[in-house]
Parts: structure tokens; C-alpha cells; sequence
């Protein structure tokens, strides 16, 4: 525990959040322009529908309003089938997820693998959970994902793949966009439309 915190990078929470892209407006308002490395834009949890946010919680994180960051339970067996030499994945929570892609790297193999998914656990409970509400990490979670087609975040990925907002999502589309968190390109609807059905 010692070594883990004492190598994990200095907790900066200007990490956890990213740019959205500039947009450009004609003189009545049209959009005709995106400016920026990423086609992002940044929606609240208040704006994102009821339906999105369940089906997020259901495919990624089922016990996410109950754990403090880790879910001991899942975690325990995917590191007893990681030691067992298994395929052992499906361990980190939301905010794990979030301290992974955006805090500690996302080494996956080998002792550096273990090392990193402890500072995981690390982060998510002494920093990230300690420091936010969980409508606050589901807020940093679906902004952050590149989502496939370009499209960061559930706001930009529900206008490109639905001409809508996240707010307006019906069950399907929100669960299409929940998948699309595991495995953006394997479905998503404009390049696999039967992977994503």
C-alpha cells in the first residue's frame, strides 16, 4: 500500500477534465464550424436522460451508488482469475475507469498491469470518491470517452449518430450509446450497423 502511494502520480483534477471544441456561429446562429483536437461538448448530469444514465449503470457499474469507488466483490475475482492466468477483466468501476484513462495510464499486462489497476483502486477511493458526488463522476465519465466517429463524450456521439441531444435519447439509443463505452468501433452504427443492433 505503502509503494502504491507513494508512486502514484500527485492528484490533479485538471486531468479529469477536457476541452470541448470551439464552435463557430454564423450571423443568425447557424453553426459552420468546429475548432479543436477533439469533437467534444460537455453535457451536465442534469441534462442527460434518465434512461442513459441506467443503462450506463446497468452495463458498466451495476453496484455504482453502493461502492466507495471499488467494487470488492468483482474485483476480488478478476484478480484471482488474473492470477490464475484467466482473461480476468470487467473489475474497474466507474471511477476507476475515469483514474485509469486519465490519471494513471492504461497499462494492462504484468506486474505493471496489477500495479496500476492498485493505483486505480487508490485513486478512485481516496481521491476521486472523496472529492465528488457520484452525479459528478457520471458527469466526468460520459464526457470524457471517445465514443467512435470521431465523437468524445455522449453529447457529440448522440448528434452524430441521432441528430439529438443525450437529453432527448429514447431506451435503444441509449443503450446503443452505453455499449458503445466497451466497444466503440466493434459498434458502432455507421460502421458495423449489425454489431451495434
Amino acid at each position: 500500500f505503502t509503494y502504491i502511494v507513494a508512486t502514484t502520480e500527485k492528484f490533479d483534477e485538471k486531468k479529469l477534465y477536457k476541452t470541448e471544441s470551439t464552435i463557430l456561429y454564423d450571423k443568425d446562429g447557424k453553426e459552420f464550424a468546429r475548432i479543436g483536437s477533439e469533437n467534444r461538448e460537455k453535457i451536465t448530469y442534469d441534462e442527460l436522460s434518465e434512461v442513459l444514465v441506467d443503462a450506463i449503470i446497468a452495463t458498466e457499474d451495476s453496484r455504482f451508488f453502493q461502492h466507495n469507488g471499488v467494487d470488492i466483490p468483482r474485483f476480488a475475482k478478476a484478480t484471482i482469475g488474473q492470477l490464475l492466468g484467466r482473461q480476468a477483466g470487467g473489475a474497474s468501476t466507474l471511477t476507476m475507469q475515469i483514474a485509469k484513462n486519465n490519471i494513471n495510464g492504461t497499462e494492462a499486462s504484468g506486474i505493471s498491469g496489477i500495479i496500476r489497476k492498485f493505483k486505480d483502486v487508490y485513486v478512485s477511493i481516496f481521491q476521486i470518491e472523496k472529492s465528488y458526488t457520484k452525479q459528478e463522476i457520471i458527469e466526468l465519465y460520459v464526457n470524457d470517452t471517445l465514443l467512435g466517429s470521431s465523437a468524445y463524450g455522449v453529447e457529440q456521439a448522440s448528434k452524430t449518430y441521432f441528430g439529438k441531444s443525450a437529453k432527448d435519447l429514447n431506451l435503444a439509443e441509449a443503450s446503443l450509446l452505453a455499449g458503445l463505452f466497451q466497444a466503440p468501433n466493434a459498434y458502432n452504427p455507421f460502421k458495423n450497423p449489425e454489431g451495434a443492433s
